[in-house]
């Protein structure tokens, strides 16, 4: 794809808040990509920090770069946000801290282009920072999806699809890569993995993924009372299932009892 007129646009949405140590570094990245048809809108979310001065100069030298400043706002809304921003056949978000391969979007562009089926491109991660080792996530089955997430929130996908099913659900505070899988997967469509290690996870003590249980609990039921349907099929007998889940819950508390540690509720 060396002919830019032929490249179909690329947007890489990044929502940004207090990360004055790392865009730069994600924003550099993006100079080494081999594809020309891209831009990067960078929305920030209201920082305190430096971020919104690093932000602008790559901006003032790079006008693939463009600086939204909006006021703070839940992560859903600032990706939102920089999708109606953006101008882009085909959609990939990249967080504030994270990096990318320099062959990935070309690769994955191509696989969209030539596979109508094909709903999501996403690729082999590794972690780097204060955890340095292979990102493993199951492979893809949409039954799988349903019970966890397996597909990176570093993937590519087309704008006509976010579209259809609204974007990315407001009401969530986490998750909502989760829940925006699930939602343009619920009818069909295919999901390839590139076995090549061109997604980069930072591990950091800010990192938005440290939330605690009540947020997670909170996600997953809004996740579950919005597709109930998918989940009546796929638990097929919930009695059943709490049955042998209170079964097991005993007697795992009963083991940790054994060795003095306190019980899960």
């Amino acid at each position: 794809m060396d002919n830019h007129k032929n490249e179909p646009k690329v947007s890489i949405i990044t929502p940004c808040f207090n990360r004055e140590a790392y865009i730069g570094e994600t924003l550099q990245c993006l100079q080494h990509i081999r594809y020309s048809n891209w831009e990067c809108i960078v929305v920030d979310d209201a920082s305190t920090d430096n971020s919104a001065a690093i932000i602008r100069k790559f901006a003032q030298n790079d006008p693939r770069i463009k600086y939204i400043p909006q006021e703070k706002s839940p992560i859903p809304v600032t990706k939102n946000n920089a999708v109606r921003h953006s101008s882009g056949t085909y959609l990939l978000p990249l967080d504030s801290d994270d990096l990318i391969a320099p062959a990935y979007i070309a690769e994955a562009v191509e696989l969209l282009e030539n596979n109508a089926s094909v709903k999501i491109v996403c690729c082999e991660g590794r972690y780097f920072g204060a955890k340095k080792n292979k990102w493993k996530l199951s492979d893809y089955t949409f039954e799988a999806l349903l019970l966890q997430n397996s597909i990176p929130n570093t993937a590519m996908f087309r704008r006509t699809d976010f579209d259809k099913v609204g974007g990315y659900d407001p009401d969530l505070f986490i998750c909502e890569d989760w829940e925006l899988w699930i939602n343009m997967l619920k009818d069909g469509g295919d999901v390839v993995k590139i076995k090549k290690e061109y997604f980069f996870y930072r591990k950091h003590g800010e990192s938005t993924m440290k939330k605690n249980k009540s947020h997670y609990h909170k996600a997953y039921k809004l996740i579950y009372e919005k597709h109930k349907d998918l989940y009546a099929v796929l638990l097929e007998n919930p009695l059943l299932l709490l049955r042998e889940h209170r079964k097991y819950k005993k007697r795992y508390n009963t083991l940790r009892r054994l060795t003095f540690r306190k019980p899960i509720d």
